[in-house]
């Protein structure tokens, strides 16, 4: 990912791979010193887009918004992950982590899935617990909620499978490249 783009847009990036209708609140966590422990939570900076609400997150001084903070700038040699969560219900929580730099390129860049593991839950779902109840109505057809799962998923639906070129297919589509303005010719 591109280290001029914001939290915000890695946001983008997450709901476009897992195919989320961007429908719930979300925000980054940031470790103190670049560690996630479990202190890191209680202690560690948070971007989120909304100004911070006094009354919902406490308010704390020195949060930041995420539609502000650039992807470079909040991954340092000290702070190699972080931590999304999406959804303060169901709480879909997902480490972050960088693997490795590389030179950057210009703004018309558009992210790039390079690989995944398993099929994506569905937004909604009642978080991990939901998923996996999900997974198990699906899976047997005796299960009070079996036709229920038939809904949530399609009939092929493989929890095993990541369709790599569906997410980049998404990825293309919500990061359209910034074409680049023409040259204005030169008055004589």
């Amino acid at each position: 990912m591109h280290s001029g783009l914001t939290l915000h847009d890695l946001h983008y990036v997450i709901q476009s791979v897992f195919a989320w209708n961007d429908s719930h609140l979300y925000h980054f966590l940031v470790p103190p010193g670049g560690k996630l422990t479990r202190r890191a939570r209680v202690d560690a900076m948070r971007y989120h887009l909304l100004p911070p609400d006094p009354f919902f997150d406490g308010g704390e001084e020195g949060d930041g918004r995420a539609d502000e903070a650039m992807v470079g700038r909040v991954f340092t040699d000290e702070c190699k992950q972080i931590i999304y969560e999406y959804d303060f219900g169901d709480s879909w929580e997902h480490i972050v982590k960088v693997e490795k730099r590389t030179p950057g390129g210009d703004q018309a860049f558009v992210p790039v899935c390079l690989a995944g593991e398993s099929a994506a839950p569905s937004d909604d779902m009642g978080g991990i617990g939901g998923y996996y109840y999900w997974l198990s109505a699906l899976a047997d057809e005796n299960h009070e909620s079996h036709q229920e799962a038939l809904d949530w998923f399609d009939k092929d639906f493989d929890p095993a499978k990541f369709d790599l070129d569906q997410a980049n297919r998404r990825l293309k589509f919500a990061f359209k490249p910034i074409p680049k303005k023409p040259k204005k010719p030169r008055k004589k």
